[in-house]
């Protein structure tokens, strides 16, 4: 069953309210009062008031201490509780709650839904939460969106548990280098008889690779920065053509060495050609892999690493030897 907005909401809230509080029916005195934080001063927290309630739970006043204090034992609690009350509901989040504890200056705020008392936040949690909203407030005028805030915290994140996120996508990479070295040796016929097409399967793998993680790295930054104000279409026109640029400046680069080192111009061709192939490929790879992890709420930070390394190392050496198969 769908759990309703105020359900949602509760367990959002949950770990602020606290249950255990300071209760008192209001037919009682203040000598129960008395007795009441006495027996129960070992298990309650610091609270700055009594909530009152009556004979079905719903909350209908509070007490401060200095009511208590200033007023004699036999006074009855319904005499001198306050009956104007500032309460929260399940509907509000945490720091509209908080920001009532300030406009109302109150220590605590009760938690109440159709008349019950479901619990208090107090003034420790009221700090704790705008401490929260602060630091999240100063993050977001730096440029980092609230969004980039969801994905794990290296800090506060268990030891096993950082080992269980990052380990399947390592794993994964591991499974492609078995099937990318079952690819290789496919074409052992044709590294035979140009052993140069040997010399420059880590030279291309590594370009490749580093272009994608420049594109990721980049990637990942802006959208921490710029968060849903990314414009995605215009981000991705801007990158596939500045490695347009750089993927002709690298072919170029390589066409002109391996001619003037080796003195094959045409095999240099053939392995500039594939080289600019796999740096526009792999470009756009790393782009798309970071938008599908977070679209299917994972921590790019952690999969787009070792997921867009494999698959640009495999494009990269299948359009490697696909173009060398073809024109050589």
């Amino acid at each position: 069953m769908e759990k309703t907005s105020e359900e949602k909401n509760f367990n959002n809230l949950k770990k602020y309210i606290e249950t255990h509080i300071p209760l008192i029916r209001r037919d009682k005195r203040v000598k129960d009062v008395f007795l009441m934080l006495k027996k129960e001063s070992h298990s309650l927290e610091a609270f700055d008031y009594v909530y009152v309630i009556d004979k079905k739970d719903n909350l209908v006043g509070v007490l401060s201490f200095k009511d208590i204090f200033n007023n004699s034992e036999n006074t009855p609690v319904e005499k001198i509780m306050r009956t104007t009350l500032i309460k929260a509901s399940l509907k509000m989040d945490a720091e509209e709650i908080a920001h009532l504890s300030l406009r109302s200056d109150l220590k605590s705020i009760p938690i109440v839904e159709s008349g019950k008392l479901l619990g208090v936040i107090p003034s420790k949690k009221i700090i704790s939460i705008l401490n929260k909203s602060l630091r999240e407030d100063i993050l977001h005028f730096a440029g980092i969106h609230k969004s980039h805030l969801e994905y794990e915290n290296s800090f506060t994140v268990p030891f096993v548990k950082s080992i269980n996120h990052r380990l399947p996508w390592l794993i994964l990479g591991l499974i492609g280098i078995v099937f990318i070295a079952m690819f290789i040796e496919a074409f052992e016929k044709t590294l035979q008889e140009y052993i140069i097409l040997a010399f420059f399967i880590p030279a291309i793998v590594f370009i490749s690779d580093a272009l994608g993680t420049q594109h990721q790295t980049l990637f990942v930054r802006d959208l921490a920065i710029m968060g849903k104000e990314l414009n995605l279409k215009k981000y991705f026109l801007k990158q596939t053509a500045i490695a347009f640029v750089i993927a002709i400046i690298i072919g170029i680069i390589m066409f002109l060495g391996i001619s003037l080192l080796w003195k094959q111009p045409f095999t240099a061709f053939v392995i500039s050609l594939a080289t600019f192939i796999s740096l526009l490929f792999t470009s756009f790879t790393a782009l798309i892999i970071i938008v599908l992890i977070k679209k299917i709420g994972l921590d790019p930070a952690l999969g787009s690493g070792p997921l867009a390394t494999i698959i640009s190392d495999a494009t990269s050496i299948i359009i490697y030897f696909a173009t060398a198969t073809i024109l050589l």
